[in-house]
């Protein structure tokens, strides 16, 4: 049984924060955020712990009948990125990302790190230094740069 799409709302003059937690799936119900009748919102993806093929056609859908409202995306996890790099629509154009995570691996400990990123702290394909937080060796990037920052240009 998979875990259910839980999504919290929070509104702040007029924009509309909506954190989604859970299983983006066939079973998602977007209904709650249609409601809310904005034109702007903050979709906060920190907590989103799968989504499958079904999730994603129900999520662009979704967007669509958004019209013409400003969207962005915060905290977006590694399965976010992926699919969005992966699936046309996802990120549909005026839609911008803020924040995401990225992979990067420290050789001295031999552990893989997600580290937040902001969208502005990339150049040219090029993620930035990081260091890690145990034993303060620079941080190697652990996926292809130029495909896993390919959505920073799909919503322009």
């Amino acid at each position: 049984m998979s875990e259910k799409l839980t999504i919290t709302t929070r509104i702040t003059d007029v924009t509309a924060n909506v954190a989604l937690e859970g299983v983006i799936d066939e079973d998602a119900n977007f209904d709650k955020i249609k409601s809310l009748g904005m034109n702007q919102f903050v979709f906060d993806f920190n907590n989103v712990s799968m989504i499958n093929s079904c999730g994603i056609r129900e999520w662009i859908k979704y967007l669509d009948e958004l019209g013409s409202a400003s969207i962005t995306y915060i905290n977006c996890p590694q399965i976010i990125i992926e699919q969005v790099n992966m699936v046309h629509g996802f990120i549909r154009k005026g839609v911008a990302v803020e924040s995401f995570y990225a992979p990067y691996f420290c050789t001295n400990c031999d552990t893989g790190k997600k580290i937040l990123l902001k969208s502005s702290e990339v150049s040219g394909s090029k993620p930035p230094l990081k260091h890690c937080n145990t034993c303060k060796t620079e941080l190697e990037f652990d996926a292809i740069e130029k495909q896993y920052f390919s959505f920073l240009s799909q919503g322009k």
